[in-house]
């Protein structure tokens, strides 16, 4: 917005420049001799004496300033008395000092009137709201142009379809951002979080309403995992936009609480503050608890190969060691890759190796931890792959070392 007005202080500096341009092209007009400027002189010299007769003492200072608003009078009635200098012709300048005055005026009336001001102001308001709507729109475009085409061919792309739909959201697309996450649980299985993204979805696009059927969503990805980020976000932006400070505090509080990754507390934080102004401002004191994020979740894996199938396998053979959630769908949710001349070695599982936003270690109670001996280099079991599995495996506050032996191969 301030570059357009900019360009526009610019371009109406330039009509003026027409404007002007004649009038100062013209050839000067040959004055009398200036009187005007002679009895300034004269001025500035009697007021140069009497200085010199207060500095030396001869004057006090009130015969100063009287002496001097004497010469001010007479220079002001010498000055009007003279008479205008002769030219050979008078200049208009009426014209050129009216058209100065209106042509911004004009403009920016008319623009005020049929202009598009206010959609000049919406990449501002939706930049404050989405921080990720700052990037290049044109960018975004390509971007999402290239992405339907690798989707094209490849539409069991998960983590693509996960990707479109954020982007979407960042661009008010909320209908497409819906369709997209739908598309997503379609192929990896019904998820909090994708659940969580479609609820946002739908509620943004409703002009931020609790529809029933976000009401509906909201409770199947709490059912599915009560502390999902997504959801419980919503859930305070909802609130607090219907005047519910307390209840919003309390839902954020939960997430900066929370041993989730990627959670952007410092923002969750600002957000908890301002519902205590709104509070305040209704003569409510709520002081909100510190809050201490606990540990986030993580497994400590030792993976060792049984004495009987040592040397089955080259010492370069690729070595998967992944967490899967013990109900619903088997997507990985934490992957490490190694080699099998590292074994015996201690691995840690973590969200940071999620193979996707939608399914993290965190998202789940349980997993089975698997590793596997891979011939071909590539992940999942095949015949004639060795692997060894533990489960169940408690995620959330295990800190015992989980101990998995690879000791049989895979028929």
């Amino acid at each position: 917005m301030t570059l357009f007005w900019i360009l526009v202080a610019l371009i109406t500096l330039a009509s003026l420049l027409f404007v002007w341009w004649p009038v100062l092209v013209q050839r000067r007009p040959r004055v009398a001799p200036d009187r005007n400027a002679q009895n300034i002189a004269i001025f500035k010299e009697r007021v140069a004496e009497l200085e010199t007769e207060m500095a030396q003492g001869n004057l006090d200072q009130d015969a100063f300033v009287e002496l001097r608003r004497e010469l001010e009078l007479n220079l002001l009635q010498e000055v009007a008395d003279e008479p205008q200098p002769l030219g050979e012709q008078q200049r208009n300048l009426w014209l050129p000092i009216m058209l100065s005055l209106l042509v911004p005026a004009l403009s920016i009336y008319l623009y005020l009137q049929w202009g598009a001001s206010a959609e000049l102001a919406l990449p501002r308001q939706q930049q404050a709201e989405h921080p990720e709507s700052s990037h290049d729109m044109q960018g975004i475009e390509q971007q999402i142009a290239n992405l339907k085409a690798r989707l094209e061919e490849n539409p069991g792309n998960s983590q693509g379809w996960f990707t479109l739909g954020r982007t979407y959201m960042t661009l008010n697309r909320y209908e497409d951002a819906f369709n997209a996450f739908a598309r997503v649980g379609e192929l990896v299985g019904e998820h909090a979080e994708i659940l969580g993204q479609q609820a946002q979805a739908i509620y943004f696009g409703a002009g931020h309403q609790i529809t029933p059927e976000v009401e509906r969503i909201i409770d199947r990805a709490l059912e599915l995992d009560p502390n999902d980020p997504g959801t419980i976000g919503l859930l305070g932006i909802s609130a607090y936009e219907s005047g519910q400070y307390v209840k919003a505090i309390e839902y954020w509080q939960k997430l900066v609480g929370s041993d989730r990754p990627n959670i952007n507390r410092a923002g969750l934080q600002a957000a908890i503050e301002q519902a205590q102004e709104q509070l305040r401002q209704q003569g409510i004191d709520y002081q909100v608890p510190p809050v201490t994020a606990t540990a986030a979740a993580e497994l400590k894996v030792l993976v060792e190969v049984a004495p009987e199938l040592v040397g089955r396998a080259p010492a370069e053979t690729t070595v998967f060691v992944y967490a899967q959630a013990v109900a619903g769908p088997r997507i990985p949710l934490a992957v490490a890759k190694l080699q099998l001349r590292e074994l015996p070695t201690m691995v840690t599982l973590n969200d940071a190796m999620a193979m996707g936003p939608m399914a993290k270690l965190s998202s789940v109670d349980q997993v089975q931890i698997k590793a596997t001996i891979s011939r071909s280099g590539t992940p999942g079991s095949k015949p004639g792959d060795m692997e060894g599995v533990v489960t169940p495996v408690a995620v959330h506050g295990n800190t015992e070392v989980v101990k998995v032996m690879i000791d049989h191969q895979v028929q």
